[in-house]
Formats: structure tokens, sequence, C-alpha cells
């Protein structure tokens, strides 16, 4: 580990597999007696923040956060500043009165500063921006929201994603023949499907069965309907077997037995299909009646 950085041996130790109390010490003990930086206040912030191998203490956490941010430029600095205010952490906010230094007004401003440094604090802090701004009731622009996941959304599967379900909520309902809105869908919805499979392989199925920004194409709607499938999701098996059925009133040339196989396998799909729904939703109501 000598030639990485402090911030990369802290996310080695973070990453391990036996993440414990013990591991925790060591990575305090790591970055405490590390050289002077606005790195290392940066990581100390985050340490004190977390309660990661020492007791949890905001106001240490305040002020390494401070210090890293404002002496250094360290955007861990200032993403723990953003996150504090916005989560009313900061010493001033617990202790209330009127001449407060932040609140949590202060917390766009901060992760401003940090969605525009290159580090990893960039993606959280875009994501956070993103959220604020495509709300109404705080930073009510989705123009700038929308700006904020696209800086990330190449690499980034949760803004793709918002990004994919926003089109979504414009396109599918009405059925729009909006080009470049149909396009947008079509190119965050695939960036998607490739950082989150799980989630969105269906959903560029649908866009390639329907050819919905892209060519149509039953051989991609097939292979993004069998993907979802296989990563346990119901709707990816019922579409197969629609797509099966469409297929096979299609065929003339085909034998009675390639027929009866594709019948047999539609049946198998849509029996499969209905067991995994019943799964999901099972779990769904078990996880809703927990949280109650």
């Amino acid at each position: 580990m000598e030639n990485k950085t402090l911030t990369e041996k802290v996310d080695i130790l973070l990453e391990s597999d036996n993440l414990n109390n013990e591991t925790y010490s060591k990575i305090f003990k790591l970055v405490d007696e590390a050289p002077e930086s606005s790195e290392r206040d940066g990581l100390l912030a985050m340490i004190y923040h977390d309660g990661m191998g020492v007791p949890q203490d905001l106001e240490k956490s305040f002020e390494y956060a401070e210090k890293a941010a404002f002496d250094g430029g360290d955007p861990l600095g200032y993403y723990i500043l953003g996150f504090m205010c916005d989560n009313i952490e900061t010493p001033d906010q617990n202790s209330g009165g009127p001449r407060q230094k932040y609140d949590h007004y202060d917390a766009e401003r901060f992760y401003e500063i940090c969605a525009k440094k290159e580090s990893k604090w960039k993606i959280p802090a875009c994501n956070w921006l993103g959220d604020y701004y495509m709300n109404s009731a705080r930073g009510g622009d989705p123009e700038i929201g929308l700006e904020y996941y696209e800086e990330i959304a190449n690499q980034d599967a949760e803004a793709a994603g918002k990004l994919s379900d926003y089109y979504w909520n414009w396109v599918i309902p009405d059925n729009t023949t909006d080009d470049g809105l149909n396009r947008k869908l079509f190119k965050w919805t695939k960036i998607a499907a490739e950082l989150d499979p799980e989630v969105y392989s269906f959903s560029l199925g649908w866009l390639y069965a329907d050819g919905i920004g892209c060519r149509k194409s039953f051989w991609l709607a097939m292979k993004y309907f069998s993907e979802a499938f296989f990563n346990g999701d119901w709707r990816g098996a019922t579409s197969i077997a629609n797509i099966l059925e469409l297929h096979l009133e299609k065929q003339n040339e085909i034998s009675e037995q390639e027929k009866s196989d594709c019948k047999e396998m539609i049946t198998s799909l849509r029996k499969k299909a209905k067991e995994m729904k019943e799964n999901s939703d099972a779990y769904e109501q078990d996880g809703a009646i927990e949280e109650d």
C-alpha cells in the first residue's frame, strides 16, 4: 500500500471482509498518525462523524471538516459540511439561537463546491443536488437537477436510474411521439441497464420491443427480457412469453412439433412468472409489515 493515497488506504480497510471494531481502530490510527494535510483532516471529520474507532463527536467532526475545506479545499471536508448542515448537525444548529454560523440552507452551497471537485465525493454530492433541485419544495428547478444527474450518470447507476425514471414518466404514460424525449429515455435506460441490470434490463427490453428511442428489435428485446428474468424479475418471463406468442402467430413454416415445443415453453414461462410474482408480492408485504 506504499504508493496509495491516504484515502485509498482507508478505502481498502473499509472494503475488508472483516469490518469490525478492530478494523475501525486501525483506520483511526492510520489517519491520526498520518502527516498533516487537508486530506487527513477530511478523513478525521468522517471518522469522528461516524464514530469509526473513536466515540462519535460531531463538534470535532465539524472542526476538522471546516479545516479540511477552508484551509485546503478538500472535497470530503465540503461534503461533510453539506451533510451536517442538511441534517441539522452543526454545533450552532444543535444549540439553536437566532445567529447561527450555518443552517440547512448552506448544505446546497457546500455540496455545490464538492460537486465541482474531481473526487469520489462528487457522485454523492451530485446525487444530493439532483434530488434537491428535482424537489419542488426545495430547489424547485428540474432542469438543474437533471444536469447534476447527467454529470455523473455514465459512471453511477443511481443517477442513471433517476434519469431513466424521469423520462419514463414523461414518455410511457402518454405514449409521446416526441423523438427528443424518446431518445433521452432510451439513452439513460441503456446506461442504467448496463450499470444496474437487475433493475433496468426489463425497461430496456420494453424500449427495444416497442422501438421507443431506438430501432425495434425482437432479438434485443428478448435479450434484455431474458436478462431481467434471470435476475429475478417476473415481468421478464411474462414478456418473453408474450413475444413468443406473437412470433408463433406469424410463423407458418414451422413443424407441429416446433409449435408444440414453443407452446410448452410459453406455458412454463407464464407459470414461472406467476410463482415469481407471488413470491415478490409476499416479500414486499412482509417488508411492509416489519416497517409498521
